[in-house]
């Protein structure tokens, strides 16, 4: 490769990794991170607790979450439930959370959810240390889990979780 050609290629990979603080950008602007607590009767503590990354858009853009998929190497995009307009980029596969969604942000960092963010990357790394199996740890996940903030009303309180919890032990 002569000196032109790397110069050149050099260009090419800064700007690729331009795209990237666009991303986290994008992001900060439009993605979430939310945190799904769903009743389970047939687990150990009655509830699941399911991570996810998303970020939606009008099907107008649905090329910008191509592009974002394509470049965190993870996620589905889909039509969102309810509204035909909107698509939605979703992963909630946790080694993808794990190996791809948070080692990029911890790179390109957010800054308007840099606090959500780090809130979720804690629940992520409880979950895969498995201290959701134990009931300390499965109560921490939960009081963290409510400390993250989110669009929408939860269908439980912690209050009603941890009370349930309780219910199951005995």
């Amino acid at each position: 490769m002569s000196v032109a050609q790397e110069q050149s290629a050099g260009k090419d990979l800064k700007l690729n990794e331009n795209i990237f603080f666009h991303i986290a950008g994008f992001v900060d602007g439009e993605g979430a991170f939310p945190i799904q607590m769903r009743k389970t009767l047939d687990t150990q503590f009655g509830f699941t607790v399911t991570p996810e990354f998303k970020i939606s858009q009008h099907k107008d853009y649905g090329k910008i979450l191509e592009i974002v998929r394509d470049s965190l190497g993870c996620g589905k995009i889909s039509i969102k439930s309810g509204q035909p307009n909107q698509l939605i980029l979703v992963e909630k596969n946790r080694k993808n959370l794990s190996e791809k969604i948070i080692p990029f942000f911890e790179k390109y960092p957010l800054i308007v959810k840099h606090e959500q963010f780090q809130k979720f990357k804690e629940i992520v790394k409880r979950l895969n240390n498995n201290e959701h199996q134990a009931r300390e740890g499965f109560e921490k996940i939960v009081d963290l889990v409510f400390q993250t903030k989110g669009k929408g009303k939860r269908k439980y309180r912690k209050e009603e979780i941890l009370s349930f919890l309780s219910q199951k032990i005995q």
